[in-house]
């Protein structure tokens, strides 16, 4: 409790300096998310619904893709990437933690695990008798990270380091039987797809080279 009242202070006082120094730019990928690739490995892909204007407005994103996808032993999943070029003026990332609670979806297991170089957020819903295993994280041209608050608190950095907080909700959803491995059985599914979709998010959204540092008022960041 007392590191993350550290965190959010941290945060605030940072968000502070940002708002006084500059604001992020918005930055222009270098191709759009409907590139990325119908099959991974055993995985192929199909598109899903869109989602309404309304959605997509509440949602704040400048590019998503919606799909499913069905690997060669049958298991079934759900990939959800959505893009904000700028996280300002409140477009700033919706946490699944808040929005799978608001479309019915109870979280029942919730925690942090190691993924891509980085960390993953890996959570058991429930709705009603239906069960899914959810793998998400938040991804930037130099990160891989599952926390929300630690993901805040280098969006504001960012922010003054490089004059830039573009960054993708990356979500997989699968669904879960039953049994006593069934969340573990889920998530070696989710965790697999998601390890195959990482580095064509990266290629796509993210160029290779990192940020390019920008002068402040207080020289280089």
């Amino acid at each position: 409790m007392r590191r993350r009242l550290l965190v959010v202070i941290g945060l605030v006082l940072v968000a502070g300096l940002a708002r006084w120094q500059m604001k992020a730019v918005a930055v222009t990928p270098p191709a759009s998310l409907g590139q990325l690739p119908f099959a991974f490995g055993a995985w192929q892909g199909h598109r899903a619904a869109d989602y309404s204007n309304d959605v997509v407005r509440a949602l704040g994103v400048d590019d998503y893709v919606n799909r499913g996808y069905v690997s060669n032993t049958g298991e079934q999943a759900n990939l959800y990437v959505g893009y904000y070029r700028s996280q300002e003026h409140g477009a700033s990332i919706h946490s699944p933690l808040n929005c799978l609670p608001g479309a019915g979806w109870e979280p029942e297991h919730i925690e942090r695990v190691a993924f891509g170089g980085g960390t993953a957020r890996q959570v058991v819903v429930r709705k009603g008798p239906r069960r899914f295993l959810v793998v998400y994280w938040y991804q930037t041209a130099t990160r891989i990270e599952g926390d929300e608050y630690r993901s805040r608190l280098y969006t504001v950095l960012d922010t003054v380091r490089y004059r830039r907080n573009d960054a993708a909700l990356v979500r997989v959803m699968v669904p879960m039987t039953n049994g006593a491995d069934a969340e573990a059985r889920a998530a070696g599914h989710a965790l697999e797809l998601a390890g195959l979709v990482l580095p064509d998010v990266q290629r796509v959204l993210f160029p290779a080279t990192p940020p390019v540092t920008v002068l402040s008022r207080f020289g280089p960041a």
